[in-house]
């Protein structure tokens, strides 16, 4: 419904004739101001202005929220005022004669209220997520394949757990082609650029590792996890050196990390470097006395060379 705004009218005024269609100019003035419901002036509002059956033109708020179109007919004009992120409001404007003079028209435009998912979308996460839970793989694909479908800016989230679901099932090189679609996604997300490095190395692709190594930002990734499995995965590919490298990168993250410093020493027992494996089972046995960790390490100490007495 259009809300209408009366003005007074001079005793004996006499109605405007019709004129021809699409003539709506004339020698009359119409002006208001839009603000939004803080009272705030809002730019950029499009205010359109109709004259039926004789035209219409459309002008745009300024920074003052101010609109003025001047040369107009009398007669009803319907005005809409419209702008992204605010609920759309029509008006009808009585303008009775050329020379009245109507005072400014205020408006105020309310905030549109963001539109949710819809039912089917909401439908589909909510059972990607769930056959992610319970495992099932190709379930959980195919309803976050709609929800991808349905709301494509969510890339780096859906094809990030697409890729997950390949992981789980150690197609790694499935897992690669859509972890690479997140990254590029969201180029910032270093944890899944670290995650899919690691995919590259367990399923043999060492050159995309690489790749995707030589741009991680390791100063934002604050889980000592990825850290250790990048190094199991080295370790798993035969690269001690980098194997050690990455398990004491999770070290520094989390200094007492018992499995980090399990596997180093292993690998350190693997290069020779017998007083650097002690330390680490040593750690080991300091920060967890029972269980296997322990207990084999201190098998493994009493296979270790001891330091020479100084």
């Amino acid at each position: 419904m259009r809300l209408a705004y009366l003005a007074t009218v001079a005793a004996g005024l006499l109605v405007t004739p019709v004129l021809h269609a699409q003539d709506w100019k004339g020698l009359g003035r119409l002006a208001g101001k839009v603000s939004d419901e803080g009272g705030a002036p809002l730019e950029g509002v499009s205010v359109k202005l109709e004259l039926v059956e004789r035209g219409s033109t459309t002008v745009a708020t300024n920074k003052k929220g101010q609109w003025a179109v001047l040369g107009v007919a009398a007669g009803t004009w319907n005005i809409d005022f419209s702008r992204e992120g605010y609920v759309t409001k029509a008006i009808s404007v009585i303008l009775p004669g050329e020379a009245v003079r109507l005072p400014p028209i205020a408006v105020t435009l309310e905030r549109a209220t963001p539109v949710g998912p819809s039912a089917e979308l909401a439908l589909a996460a909510a059972t990607a997520d769930a056959a992610y839970k319970a495992g099932r793989w190709a379930e959980a694909r195919a309803e976050y394949e709609k929800v991808l479908a349905q709301k494509p800016d969510l890339a780096a989230l859906v094809e990030q757990q697409i890729g997950f679901t390949y992981i789980q099932e150690k197609s790694f090189v499935e897992a690669m082609k859509h972890l690479r679609r997140a990254v590029a996604a969201d180029p910032t997300n270093h944890e899944v650029r670290a995650i899919a490095a690691q995919a590259a190395l367990e399923g043999g692709m060492f050159e995309d590792a690489k790749e995707l190594l030589a741009t991680l930002d390791e100063s934002v990734i604050d889980s000592p996890d990825l850290f250790f499995n990048m190094g199991v995965s080295y370790l798993n590919a035969g690269d001690v050196a980098a194997a050690i490298d990455y398990l004491g990168k999770a070290l520094r993250v989390d200094a007492s990390y018992v499995d980090a410093y399990y596997r180093r020493a292993l690998a350190y027992l693997g290069q020779g470097k017998n007083p650097e494996a002690r330390a680490d089972f040593e750690k080991v046995i300091a920060l967890q006395a029972e269980g296997p960790m322990a207990e084999m390490s201190r098998k493994a100490l009493d296979q270790i060379p001891k330091p020479p007495k100084p």
